[in-house]
């Protein structure tokens, strides 16, 4: 057969393997530590928030240049990149970052309106 060869297994995607979802776990860690939005970072790299959002949950695929990119707006290198990823997929310790708490103080919770209690009919 022309360049086929049987027999072979076919090639597994990589967005299908664990350090790909370790990877974008990472991206998405990164960009919280950062303090962006998935519309922020849209906006810095020309790409849409929906893409952004496929991205971290590992639906889309990245090329190393795009993974730069995304490294170097949350003030990194692809050096230390690669050292975090790494111990991450070696299993060292890690502790995702937790997310920012929105500011009580500029958006208080609704309040429920309080309802009258009617007098009693008394026949």
């Amino acid at each position: 057969m022309d360049g086929l060869r049987v027999g072979c297994p076919m090639k597994r995607s990589s967005i299908y393997s664990p350090e790909h979802r370790v990877m974008v776990g990472l991206l998405r860690d990164l960009r919280l530590e950062a303090g962006l939005s998935q519309l922020q970072v849209g906006e810095a790299l020309n790409l849409p928030q929906t893409k952004v959002s496929a991205v971290e949950i590992g639906r889309r695929g990245l090329d190393y240049l795009q993974v730069r990119e995304f490294v170097e707006l949350y003030g990194l290198s692809m050096a230390k990149f690669a050292l975090m990823l790494d111990d991450r997929i070696a299993g060292a310790a890690y502790r995702p970052p937790r997310r920012p708490r929105r500011d009580q103080k500029t958006k208080p919770p609704p309040q429920r309106p309080v309802k009258e209690k009617r007098a009693r009919r008394t026949s």
